[in-house]
């Protein structure tokens, strides 16, 4: 199932399972992987409005963020940084973002 597909199905109040969070996961380790060609694939397009509103993120934040903040809410971190914070970081240092 497309990832995008799953963080709409989110932002409408439908819980994740444990499989799809997992998927989730598997995705954004994977764009992390693979950050210098992501731009291809649409992964720093951002995300629709009704859904930043929801994971209480701007307008206009990118999908792999709106991915990060989905799996912080549902993994606490173990140790270190969350999701959200290693992606923003990743971002800020290829200049996608401005911090």
């Amino acid at each position: 199932m497309n990832y995008q597909l799953l963080i709409e199905s989110y932002s409408f109040g439908i819980d994740l399972s444990e499989q799809e969070i997992k998927l989730l996961s598997l995705e954004l380790e994977t764009q992390i992987m693979n950050i210098n060609i992501s731009t291809e694939f649409g992964y720093f397009k951002s995300a629709p409005d009704h859904i930043c509103e929801r994971l209480n993120l701007k307008k206009n934040t990118y999908w792999i963020m709106c991915l990060a903040e989905i799996l912080d809410l549902h993994k606490s971190a173990k140790s270190g940084k969350t999701k959200s914070v290693e992606v923003f970081d990743l971002l800020l240092e290829k200049g996608l973002v401005i911090g």
